[in-house]
């Protein structure tokens, strides 16, 4: 329950399915990111990456074990070096205080399809 007060979370426990169903179709507030990433036992974790997931797609990697997570056959918007994808980086706030990473790619065939990948701010 500590975890939940660092990030200025209810004692309320998560109702993740509505969470996960309402990622569907919308993208996820901070406070339901950090309560998905703080009950990461809940889920199960990809062991790889998907291929070509479909919007609203929401998965869990851990990015220490599977390095290429980002390759989901999607193609994503390059940087002008024509190699590298172009990912906005932002630090999501949560209240007041800094507790999540967030990079953001745009896809290439359609701008308003965009991959988020979130993980917790080390302390």
């Amino acid at each position: 329950m500590a975890e939940m007060h660092k990030y200025g979370l209810s004692n309320q426990p998560p109702d993740i399915p509505q969470i996960l169903q309402e990622a569907q179709n919308r993208w996820l507030r901070p406070t339901e990111i950090c309560q998905i990433l703080s009950n990461y036992k809940k889920f199960s974790i990809a062991p790889e990456p998907p291929n070509r997931p479909p919007s609203g797609s929401l998965f869990l990697f851990d990015r220490k074990i599977l390095r290429y997570f980002r390759k989901d056959g999607h193609i994503w918007r390059k940087k002008k070096d024509g190699k590298t994808v172009k990912e906005a980086h932002e630090k999501l706030k949560v209240g007041s205080v800094d507790v999540l990473h967030c990079y953001y790619a745009h896809g290439e065939e359609n701008e308003n399809f965009q991959r988020r990948t979130y993980w917790l701010l080390e302390e």
